[in-house]
């Protein structure tokens, strides 16, 4: 695949740096690391940084010939999970969509297709990963709340663009030095049986539990999970996709994907998080795992003895 008539911003780096930093992560593996234990190894892809003719520092995020085993994983996990998002398998359509969803996103920051069916150069976002600000005890918990209010607000506004990410999580948002929030990493996409509104309701509906998991224990910023799923909807304020989760939700959390994604603090504080949801959302339990689950909690736990 190539992409000459892309190649405007690029120019900005060097393309023998762009070629050795290609060449440089096939000496990386992705499979036996989570996202946050490199800076520079995420799920699915290696990112090596270069400066720019312009001074300033471009990513070149890469997929290397690894990644199909482990994206094939993720996916077979995804299923079994009963969750309805995959990795986007195909390079074309990856790269399309990532490139696509910054530009859009952010136009006045730099992405662009490089010479290679497997890598995208993009302008570096100064700033730190939300989960790192969430666990910081270095920030103060008013800051943190202000956080999370950010990124509803965020997902909010990408959803009014008329996209949706895939996997919003807090490994997949960068918190820059104003505060302002930036998503990153659109390799995932829903089944399309979904409608556009289904789609929005399961972003947030993983936004709610990746925040929550950030957490250690319950009230550590001085609220309650209650209180933060509360600001969460507040903030997000659409009430078709709010009413769509309250009413309808089928919450596939479970399953061995949602455990390896956000249960590597604490399991306990991971089906914690799940319980504290549900309970917030009316105890209406409608868990679906590979179509196996279809109950109500009140019919399975009787609360009136």
């Amino acid at each position: 695949m190539r992409k000459e008539d892309h190649q405007g911003k690029v120019s900005k780096v060097s393309a023998s740096e762009i070629e050795e930093a290609i060449d440089d992560s096939y000496l990386d593996t992705t499979f036996f690391q989570k996202a946050g234990e490199s800076e520079n190894v995420h799920f699915s892809s290696v990112i090596k940084e270069i400066e720019g003719e312009d001074e300033k520092t471009y990513l070149v995020k890469i997929r290397p010939p690894l990644f199909f085993l482990h994206g094939l994983l993720s996916n077979i996990s995804r299923a079994l999970s009963g969750i309805k998002n995959t990795k986007i398998m195909d390079n074309e359509e990856w790269l399309k969509r990532e490139v696509e969803h910054f530009k859009e996103l952010y136009p006045e920051m730099s992405a662009d297709y490089v010479q290679h069916d497997n890598a995208f150069l993009m302008e570096k976002i100064d700033g730190e990963v939300a989960k790192k600000v969430l666990c910081s005890s270095d920030i103060e918990p008013s800051k943190k709340s202000e956080v999370i209010c950010e990124m509803a607000d965020a997902l909010k506004l990408l959803h009014e663009k008329g996209k949706y990410h895939g996997e919003p999580n807090t490994s997949n948002c960068i918190i820059d030095e104003e505060g302002e929030v930036y998503w990153i990493d659109f390799e995932t996409q829903y089944d399309e049986s979904l409608t556009d509104l289904e789609k929005r309701a399961r972003d947030l509906e993983q936004l709610l539990l990746s925040v929550l998991v950030s957490f250690r224990e319950e009230g550590e910023i001085g609220m309650e999970d209650n209180e933060i799923i509360e600001i969460i909807f507040d903030e997000y304020g659409d009430e078709d996709v709010l009413s769509l989760i309250k009413e309808d939700t089928s919450f596939p959390l479970v399953g061995p994907h949602r455990i390896f994604q956000f249960s590597s603090d604490s399991l306990i504080r991971f089906y914690q998080a799940q319980w504290n949801i549900m309970d917030y959302l009316g105890n209406n339990w409608n868990i679906d795992l590979e179509g196996n689950w279809d109950f109500e909690f009140e019919e399975v736990f009787d609360l009136s003895s």
